[in-house]
């Protein structure tokens, strides 16, 4: 399943994403992107949904039929992704670098990252971890941090008390 394709790069860890569909993507998602030589691993930390102002709203219920091929391009939706680190081909569960030292590129497909991408992501040396929650805490909202430990705690639950941890940390400086 696709989420959507890049369209917009702002840096080498934050990316503007085209959904495919308005109901797709949420702020705490973890996202895979597949570049030439490995896979980022990132987070949906914005939805936004757009609609062209001429359109906004001036035609009945029965004319939307009519102009029904318009109609379906008026409207857009938009999530920003930030880059958390990449994931190599090795399947050893050691892939996982916690910084992008290169951007993917515009039109790169943007996928929901699959349980066992989140699982290797968040393991090293067989040993749950998640080294990059400390630093996004001045980066990211706190709602997002708190979905993302859901998201973690369910691929990898043996992370639970880790994640425990520092969810009431994210509550109390929230």
């Amino acid at each position: 399943m696709r989420l959507g394709d890049i369209i917009h790069v702002a840096s080498a860890d934050t990316y503007t994403v085209k959904l495919c569909d308005e109901n797709s993507g949420f702020a705490g998602q973890f996202v895979s992107i597949s570049t030439s030589d490995a896979m980022i691993i990132g987070v949906v930390t914005g939805v936004s949904h757009s609609v062209k102002e001429d359109m906004v709203g001036y035609l009945s219920q029965d004319k939307k039929i009519k102009y029904q091929p318009y109609i379906e391009d008026y409207k857009n939706s938009y999530c920003t992704v930030h880059g958390l680190g990449t994931l190599s081909d090795g399947g050893d569960g050691d892939g996982a670098v916690y910084a992008i030292d290169r951007s993917p590129h515009i039109d790169d497909p943007v996928k929901p990252a699959s349980r066992d991408e989140i699982v290797r992501f968040h393991t090293a040396g067989k040993r749950p971890c998640a080294p990059y929650l400390h630093d996004l805490k001045d980066r990211l909202q706190s709602p997002v941090i708190l979905k993302m430990i859901d998201e973690i705690r369910d691929a990898v639950p043996e992370s639970e008390k880790m994640l425990d941890l520092v969810r009431k940390y994210m509550k109390q400086i929230a």
